[in-house]
């Protein structure tokens, strides 16, 4: 009982620094398996809503729930990434909750006609077992509301055919421009299929690829001076491009994540764009067991394979982050082998970040320029060398959202590899 108390200790400090954004979360076990993959509009809302005390959950989710001794995210631009990375990743790992908590006859597929002009819709898997020889599908996907929604916010700029069977006349929908109107051959074949695959490639994750193809086609309308048809692919470009997926179109993250970087360089006034960002925490039990651990961020996005982490040595009674990040960081500027950060981060306020900064000035030439801040839990405030005041911004910020996410999985590397450490010791 005392394990079980001890891990939803744990649980609860991971909760609480789990961001409110979009994105997916995973459940990890004590062999370090994933159990059960979800997603979510608001990433803490939601993993919280599985540990609240007045929770109305089935036996299944309670003995999952009981499993559960790590949890690890993956934050999305929005829904519909994490509606794609949501599915591919149970595909991937195929979670032993994910298949007992949802019969895989229930998932929702998305599901084209093999006609001349597809019929787009969402079916469940009896549906395309039973019509076999007359569909092609993608999926499955865990949420049919959450599929149907995408498709419908895709159909304003991606139009296609929805009814059962071609009627003579155009429908509701050519008139709201969501359908061609194949019905009355206003769009041939070939263009028809193109919208088709846009979508399917949309829904497998390849935006990239789409712009690049859109861009190519509308320079080839505008040589032949088919202005009317280049404008209307210029639409599509700007739709991917420009809409927050918040307000429902697939976007190119990798330019906002460029932006959001040139905002926290200015926000910071550092002297060049913070593409790699090193996050450090201290993790222990009374001291006992004292780890630090080191996380790297390169364009925004995690660079697990140069995570490193330091084991302190002789670490003081009670505990002492300060002395803890002293050790860590003096050896980590001993290392001229390893990149040299644009930004380092400390998970914590003033206190430790005056004593990495006195750790900086005695390591090697190379560190003594970098940029180092701090960013503590109560208040979310940046904390800046020489600045009496820290920074203060309000949560929707996308710099202290950047910062967040670095913080944050430091403090859940740092916990993973304390707990094992932990877990080593004889029972």
């Amino acid at each position: 009982m005392d394990n079980f108390l001890e891990e939803q200790n744990n649980i609860s400090l991971l909760i609480k620094d789990i961001p409110t954004i979009s994105g997916v979360y995973m459940f990890l076990n004590s062999n370090g398996d994933i159990i059960y993959i979800g997603k979510a509009v608001n990433l803490k809302n939601r993993v919280s809503s599985y540990f609240r005390a007045n929770n109305s959950l089935n036996s299944a989710k309670r003995a999952m729930v009981r499993e559960v001794v790590n949890i690890e995210i993956k934050p999305c631009d929005g829904e519909i990434e994490a509606l794609i990375l949501e599915s591919n990743l149970i595909k991937k790992y195929n979670p032993k909750y994910n298949v007992l908590l949802k019969d895989d006859k229930s998932y929702s597929y998305l599901v084209w006609t093999k006609e001349n002009f597809p019929r787009i819709f969402v079916a469940h898997k009896t549906y395309i077992d039973k019509n076999p020889d007359k569909l092609e599908y993608l999926g499955p996907f865990i949420s049919g509301e959450s599929l149907r929604k995408t498709l419908k916010i895709l159909r304003r700029h991606f139009p296609y055919r929805s009814c059962k069977t071609m009627p003579k006349t155009p429908c509701i929908y050519y008139k709201l421009g969501k359908c061609d109107a194949p019905c009355i051959k206003n769009i041939d074949k070939i263009s028809y299929r193109e919208n088709l695959n846009t979508i399917i490639d949309i829904m497998k994750g390849k935006s990239k690829s789409i712009l690049k193809k859109l861009h190519i086609q509308m320079q080839s309308y505008a040589k032949l001076q088919k202005f009317e048809q280049a404008l209307e692919i210029k639409h599509q470009i700007e739709a991917l491009e420009k809409v927050s997926l918040h307000k429902g179109i697939i976007q190119t993250s990798k330019s906002y994540k460029h932006k959001y970087l040139e905002e926290l360089q200015s926000l910071l006034k550092l002297d060049k764009l913070p593409k790699r960002i090193e996050g450090y925490d201290s993790s222990h039990f009374h001291g006992d067991k004292a780890v630090v651990s080191m996380v790297v961020f390169e364009n925004a996005k995690p660079a697990k394979d140069q995570y490193r982490k330091f084991r302190i040595q002789l670490p003081p009674e009670g505990g002492d982050d300060f002395y803890n990040l002293n050790q860590a960081l003096t050896r980590r500027f001993k290392r001229k082998d390893w990149p040299i950060p644009d930004l380092i981060l400390i998970d914590g306020g003033k206190g430790q970040l005056s004593t990495v900064i006195k750790v900086q000035q005695k390591g090697n030439i190379e560190f003594k320029s970098i940029p180092i801040i701090s960013l503590a839990k109560r208040l979310e405030e940046i904390y800046i060398p020489d600045r009496d005041k820290p920074i203060l911004l309000p949560k929707s910020a996308k710099p202290l959202q950047i910062l967040q996410q670095v913080r944050d999985e430091a403090h859940r590397f740092a916990v993973t590899y304390h707990r094992k450490l932990r877990d080593k010791l004889p029972k």
